[in-house]
């Protein structure tokens, strides 16, 4: 037992020295976003690789890994650019009269919530902090020449290269010190806060595990005795058919029936946990408590 805290004390040692690595190999290249990318890449390869069930360095399983990280490299892609296209816009903006103070609260607002709703980005940071850079080279520009193309082309050129250099940068690091350390432990660990691949089950919510959409309700219903649906096949009451009910399980006294087929027959008082679309609710509420449905005589 004692073998486990010191093995997770050693890929807390060497992932921090992810960090570390990575920070410095980036340091001189210019632009805020670089060190984060650099850092969150890193932190990625070395998860991957440390939960290998079995270690391999084979050209097959380093593809895989590159296939995994693909992704997030392009996400990251597309917050960068929102964020820079949205510097530029609110940078320009200034100069033609808004409010430094009022551009500045959307380029922040704006560019941190288009991060954030980017499937596979890297950090939400990234687009906000390269909508902040792109919007402060601009507004620090006493006004904008006849070659204006040039005066937002540069800085925004420094970014996107110093931003994809730090991924890649961050990429090696986190494959070389994930590979040795890996080397060194005898099967695969996961870290329970890496965003390499899905938390696990009881750290997500239900809605998430069972990929609900949003107008679908949860419910933990009882059956009435008055209810027409009672002693009656789920086949017959045509719950999924009528109402696009899905029947998870049947509670039944001190019975559960999980993953129920059309056969269970339905009892006075079982509680019925259901998945059911917003709209058919009130309806599946009046069928169970054996009242007339809308329309009905």
């Amino acid at each position: 037992m004692a073998r486990k805290p010191a093995v997770v004390f050693f890929i807390m040692v060497m992932r921090s020295i992810v960090v570390g690595v990575a920070y410095y190999l980036v340091r001189e290249i210019p632009g805020l976003t670089s060190s984060f990318v650099s850092i969150f890449v890193g932190f990625l390869a070395f998860d991957m690789i440390v939960a290998m069930p079995k270690f391999s360095i084979r050209f097959r399983h380093l593809r895989d890994l590159l296939l995994l990280l693909l992704p997030r490299i392009s996400g990251t892609a597309l917050s960068l650019g929102g964020g820079l296209a949205l510097g530029i816009l609110f940078g320009s903006l200034t100069k033609v009269g808004v409010p430094v103070l009022v551009a500045a609260v959307f380029v922040i607002g704006l560019s941190y919530s288009l991060s954030a709703s980017i499937k596979g980005n890297i950090s939400s940071y990234v687009g906000m902090i390269a909508a902040v850079d792109m919007f402060d080279r601009i507004v620090r520009l006493e006004y904008f020449t006849e070659y204006w193309v040039q005066d937002l082309a540069g800085p925004a050129g420094t970014l996107i290269y110093s931003t994809f250099l730090a991924l890649l940068i961050g990429w090696l690091a986190g494959i070389i010190i994930g590979s040795i350390t890996r080397l060194f432990l005898p099967r695969g660990y996961r870290s329970l806060k890496s965003s390499a691949y899905a938390q696990p089950l009881w750290m997500r919510s239900f809605r998430d595990v069972m990929h609900l959409d949003d107008d679908k309700v949860l419910l933990q219903i009882e059956l009435s005795e008055e209810s027409a649906l009672a002693y009656h096949s789920l086949a017959e009451v045509g719950l999924g058919k009528d109402l696009g009910v899905q029947v998870l399980s049947i509670i039944r006294s001190q019975e559960e029936i999980t993953s129920p087929k059309g056969a269970d027959v339905l009892l006075p008082l079982d509680q019925l946990v259901v998945v059911v679309p917003g709209h058919q609710v009130q309806n599946l509420i009046s069928l169970m408590k054996g009242r007339v449905l809308d329309g009905q005589v």
